[in-house]
């Protein structure tokens, strides 16, 4: 948890990037860019520091945010040219980007080489929405959380996120929601390593409840490579 100055601070630099935002995404209403409810952006600058090493699937105004507050950022987008909007925006504002980084390729192609590598303090999951785009974001991305860590989602609203959340998050004791809108909704990370388990470590999630436990057993299975199932039944 940050310092209340250091919030302040952060919370005007958010104002000032809302204020005048880069125009990351011409198809969005305004013109300009996607974004979420400045809730989020309240709650996510009260959660870091500078330093903190933060990932985000997708990129916009919270990337330039995670990159003026001073995290060690990484945004995965699959788009070259959202990527050059944001690091010329990021020099227009005088904003340094020596710990900005960017992954090209879609998520499921460039989270999975994560696993393994160091862990990160904040996820921020706002990539593609479609099933089951937001299930490998969280499998890949919140399983390199340090216990502790946070996991931030957007647009709760649609379909494939809200399945995740409350036919799985909300009833699982190794997440703690700790704020959230209709819009968006953040968990803690109460356990570590990778987020694999049998059903049997899984008592919470029961087909009567949930409509059956084979479809996502079935989507893991199509979208962990082999290998990693392996490993990760073995730690």
């Amino acid at each position: 948890m940050a310092d209340d100055r250091g919030i302040e601070d952060r919370l005007a630099i958010a104002k000032t990037i809302c204020d005048s935002p880069p125009r990351v995404h011409p198809n969005a209403p305004n013109g300009a860019v996607w974004r979420t409810g400045w809730r989020c952006y309240e709650f996510i600058a009260s959660q870091i520091s500078p330093g903190d090493r933060t990932l985000e699937t997708g990129t916009g105004v919270s990337t330039v945010m995670f990159t003026a507050w001073g995290c060690e950022h990484l945004s995965i987008v699959p788009s070259e040219f959202q990527a050059n909007v944001i690091i010329a925006y990021c020099h227009e504002m005088d904003i340094a980007t020596e710990n900005l980084r960017f992954d090209l390729r879609p998520s499921e192609t460039a989270l999975p080489g994560l696993v393994g590598g160091p862990e990160f303090d904040l996820v921020f999951i706002d990539g593609a929405h479609g099933f089951p785009l937001p299930v490998i974001d969280w499998y890949y991305g919140a399983g390199l959380l340090r216990r502790g860590g946070v996991v931030v989602f957007d647009d709760v609203k649609l379909p494939a996120v809200r399945q995740l959340l409350e036919s799985y998050l909300d009833r699982d004791d190794r997440w703690q929601m700790i704020g959230g809108t209709a819009v968006w909704r953040a968990y803690r990370r109460l356990s570590e390593g990778p987020l694999d388990s049998d059903e049997l470590l899984q008592p919470f999630f029961q087909i009567g409840q949930t409509g059956g436990l084979g479809p996502i057993r079935r989507l893991l299975a199509d979208v962990v490579p082999p290998a990693l199932r392996e490993r990760l039944r073995r730690s």
